[in-house]
């Protein structure tokens, strides 16, 4: 197809993305100064400038105006380059319960249904007629994160987020879902739009595999044991997947906006079985992108070129030394580590004083920066300020807190829940842990907060910190941090 043709369709045909399965509703181009064409694999391609991104202070609010209703996807390159990691720190939030649903999360999703047999995004789709189950899901997608959450972002002094995507609304050449929904691809491709208009990067996160990966909710089946490793069609639909996602947002139309494709959220390394199917997995999924860069002629002599998008794998709780030499350089290139720091799941952390937690993070800094400077750039994908697990449901829709029933007299109502019934205490407490995290997880390559916004738990709520004053207003502004020093 030429030019001349391909500018013609434009007036004719709107230019929809690639979707997996039954798109929510056509994704509609409403930005001004567009011109577009299509390239030789019918992808949209691209060129023009993108607004300023606002600068003002501003909080976000939900919005289920007739704006909010259809995805809608700016057909304008944004010409900047990808993240310059490495050299520059991570500064961002998980934008969680958005396109993977938590019980503990979104509350009201799961009881509202009237069953308390829906425990997972699974149950959810399984247990309830499925046209009724979509449309909840797509107004959920349509108004739980919007184009002001990422306005707010950028002003908040933030420069990334990780969006966690599952497995079934990535489109492959398997298109067998049941009982998972479809249809929340063109609103993850109207999601980087909006992150390159306020100049945000993004990590997509395969956050779910298929047969779970772990066992847990949030990998879209709670299971007693994980599945995903035990047929080689879960790894390789994985692989699809991750491949999909990185040819996609290697697009000339989006830019450098995605900097990192996670590969896989939190497999069970914890089980040696899942350990080694993950490993080979990580040397596929590593394998197709090098294959990727060899094709483009951006990796010559064994060296990607910077602009490339990057690989994160996962240390799978066994902690980041035991990926000592593991996908480095000179035998990989472009690859970073995650690692999630969390002080509220395992035994020994349930008679942590305030003190404890702030001590663990900053030796947790250490760790991470040692492994960094000798193997992969690393960041922390996941961490929170909330020091137990007090939150409802964090351990599974109906399971109590280990931490209030560890000790008589433990009172979860005054550590979880809507921040004005915090006590000052508490809150300082609050402001002094995250900061201690974040001097911490920047020795390295820095950060990404869990999670920017929550229905009703402001502990764990990026945007309700900010609010209470716990977390600075704009973290890229050192004068607005109270406790610099606080790891040494």
């Amino acid at each position: 197809m030429n030019l001349i043709t391909a500018f013609l369709l434009v007036f004719i045909f709107r230019i929809t993305p690639l979707s997996a399965g039954k798109r929510p509703k056509t994704c509609k181009l409403k930005r001004q100064q567009i011109v577009a064409a299509i390239d030789d694999n019918n992808h949209p391609f691209t060129y023009g400038t993108s607004p300023a991104a606002s600068t003002s202070s501003i909080l976000p609010t939900s919005t289920t105006s007739d704006e909010q209703s259809e995805p809608t996807v700016a057909a304008v390159a944004v010409i900047r380059s990808r993240f310059p990691y490495g050299q520059e720190l991570i500064r961002g939030v998980n934008l969680g319960g958005w396109f993977v649903l938590e019980p503990w999360i979104t509350p009201s999703l799961f009881i509202n249904t009237n069953n308390e047999a829906i425990v997972d995004e699974y149950t959810f789709a399984l247990y309830q007629d499925q046209g009724v189950a979509r449309g909840i899901l797509e107004n959920h997608w349509n108004t739980w994160i919007v184009e002001e959450d990422f306005k707010a972002i950028a002003a908040a002094g933030l420069n990334h987020v990780r969006i966690p995507v599952p497995y079934w609304a990535i489109p492959t050449t398997n298109t067998t879902i049941y009982p998972f929904i479809d249809g929340a691809w063109p609103h993850l491709l109207r999601a980087v739009d909006w992150a390159a208009t306020y100049g945000i990067s993004v990590i997509i996160d395969i956050h779910c595999a298929p047969g779970s990966q772990n066992g847990y909710d949030n990998s879209g089946q709670k299971l007693n044991y994980p599945t995903w490793h035990t047929s080689a069609g879960n790894v390789q639909r994985t692989v699809e997947a991750f491949q999909t996602l990185v040819h996609e947002f290697s697009q000339p139309q989006w830019g450098g906006t995605v900097g990192i494709i996670e590969a896989l959220n939190e497999p069970a390394g914890f089980y040696d079985d899942v350990l080694a199917v993950t490993n080979d997995y990580w040397q596929q999924a590593y394998g197709s992108l090098r294959n990727m860069r060899l094709t483009r002629g951006t990796e010559v002599n064994g060296e990607a070129a910077d602009g490339e998008i990057k690989m994160a794998i996962m240390d799978g709780f066994r902690g980041v030394m035991h990926y000592n030499g593991f996908l480095t350089p000179p035998n990989a290139e472009g690859v970073l580590m995650d690692t999630h720091s969390y002080q509220i799941f395992n035994n020994d952390q349930m008679f942590m004083t305030d003190d404890d937690h702030i001590k663990l993070s900053c030796e947790r800094g250490g760790t991470i920066s040692g492994y960094a400077t000798t193997n992969l750039w690393t960041f922390v994908g996941e961490w929170t300020s909330s020091p137990t697990d007090c939150t409802r449901w964090i351990n599974g829709r109906g399971v109590g807190s280990d931490w209030e029933q560890a000790a008589p007299g433990r009172d979860c109502s005054k550590k979880s829940g809507r921040w004005q019934n915090f006590d000052e205490e508490y809150k300082t407490f609050l402001g002094r842990y995250f900061e201690a995290q974040v001097a911490a997880f920047e020795k390295s390559q820095g950060w990404v907060y869990w999670t920017w916004k929550t229905e009703d738990v402001d502990e764990w709520s990026y945007l309700k910190g900010m609010e209470a004053g716990w977390i600075p207003r704009n973290i890229a502004d050192p004068s607005q941090r109270k406790y610099s020093g606080i790891c040494g």
